[in-house]
């Protein structure tokens, strides 16, 4: 069974714990991130955010947005430079041509390999994964090409609007069992077929009853993810802030919802480990 680490999207602290000149610093974010047990961060490099986050005991993980002409090599060397262990890519945009996905897929993986650097292709909006057709699309081109999987990151709640699930969500999002399996890194928001993101508790304090479907989905991704081949399983509990237009203005704070998220999914998949 693979170990469960968690990080945070450095994004979930815009604006924390208020907009202008009372928003924290990086660093004050960051070690609210360790703080909060967390294992990792993940944000923009070049920015000094990998130093910052190993003075805090944590590993850093890239994000970089790549267009299909951009060159690859060299922003992965950024993230190399500031020691990521993983490397997080929206790659392409909703137009993007076949062809152009599958040639920028390889040229990306091949500099991957090179610099020794884990990166993996979130499934996301305006990208070219944007829906489970050109995923798999995409995946069964790659693989025919190169004889190897192509490496993903899920973030199911984008599959999930553009489909408009209705519950249970687990038999459509997670029909290709060995590929969800294959993962090492996923991206877990809240959502409901209709809404991207919904709230873990309402502004009230009471908690959020969409939030079942939700967890019952999480249940069946653990239970699948406990008998996967790697040794960790890096899930980051994602919850968008007002300002990225995720969160909702009648919503929590977008970082004590991530805070309390993490604890629940590793409540969850502790208590799944200790069943029979």
């Amino acid at each position: 069974m693979p170990t469960l680490r968690t990080f945070a999207n450095l994004w979930t602290l815009w604006d924390h714990p208020g907009a202008g000149p009372d928003e924290w610093t990086v660093s004050e974010k960051v070690a609210a991130v360790a703080a909060a047990g967390f294992d990792g961060v993940m944000g923009d490099p070049g920015t000094g955010l990998g130093a910052l986050a190993r003075a805090h005991g944590l590993a850093f993980i890239a994000f970089l947005r790549l267009d299909v002409t951009d060159d690859v090599t060299n922003a992965l060397a950024r993230c190399a430079a500031e020691q990521a262990i993983g490397v997080q890519v929206h790659l392409g945009w909703h137009d993007t041509a076949p062809d152009a996905a599958l040639a920028a897929a390889q040229r990306l993986l091949t500099a991957a390999r090179d610099l020794a650097l884990d990166v993996v292709i979130e499934t996301h909006r305006d990208t070219c994964t944007e829906t489970p057709e050109k995923t798999d699309a995409l995946c069964a081109r790659y693989e025919a090409a190169t004889g190897s999987p192509l490496p993903l990151l899920f973030d199911f709640s984008h599959h999930a609007v553009v489909k408009h699930l209705q519950p249970p969500f687990a038999p459509r999002l997670l029909a290709d069992a060995e590929r969800v399996r294959r993962a090492r890194w996923f991206h877990l928001r809240p959502f409901n077929g209709h809404h991207a993101q919904i709230p873990v508790r309402h502004a009230d304090g009471s908690p959020a009853p969409e939030m079942a479907d939700w967890l019952a989905f999480v249940d069946a991704l653990f239970a699948l993810l406990h008998t996967a081949p790697q040794a960790e399983c890096w899930v980051c509990p994602e919850i968008g802030p007002v300002r990225g237009g995720y969160g909702l203005a009648a919503f929590p704070p977008s970082w004590t919802q991530a805070v309390e998220l993490r604890r629940a999914l590793v409540s969850r998949w502790d208590a799944r480990a200790l069943r029979p």
